[in-house]
């Protein structure tokens, strides 16, 4: 959890500098393939994690990984168009803790450092996703 506040941290502070060129963030990070690959790596992480993997026992990985793909593509500027349920519809009959979430960003994050992603290029990709936290993250109410 320490290492996704710390992210938010240094992506305020270093002020969202712009990318090379002025690319598309999808663009400078290699686009499709890189973001297929980062995926397959964090499904692969996220399925073997004691904490996460019976979330996700009745969720094909092949299809996980492209509706994750598709959807971070549209979000940082890739020509997909992200056709699955909203993130609401997705995990509307999951209970989700904030510990669960973070979990699995923390495998986001080191998949898309073991593929050599920029900090910043890091950076910049969660910041897209982090919105989506509110619509994922579910509590159980006594």
């Amino acid at each position: 959890m320490k290492t996704v506040a710390l992210f938010f941290s240094l992506f305020l502070l270093t002020g969202c500098n712009s990318l090379q060129d002025n690319k598309s963030l999808y663009d400078d990070i290699g686009g499709i393939k890189t973001l297929d690959k980062v995926f397959g790596l964090s499904l692969h992480k996220i399925y073997k994690d004691p904490l996460l993997a019976d979330k996700f026992k009745d969720v094909p990985k092949r299809h996980l990984r492209l509706m994750l793909t598709e959807q971070t593509c549209e979000l940082i500027g890739g020509p997909c168009v992200y056709d699955g349920m909203s993130m609401s519809e997705a995990h509307s009959e999951a209970v989700v803790t904030e510990a669960e979430f973070y979990r699995l960003v923390e495998h986001v994050q080191k998949s898309m450092r073991q593929i050599g992603l920029s900090f910043q290029q890091e950076n910049l990709i969660l910041a897209k996703l982090a919105p989506l936290k509110e619509q994922i993250v579910y509590q159980v109410k006594d």
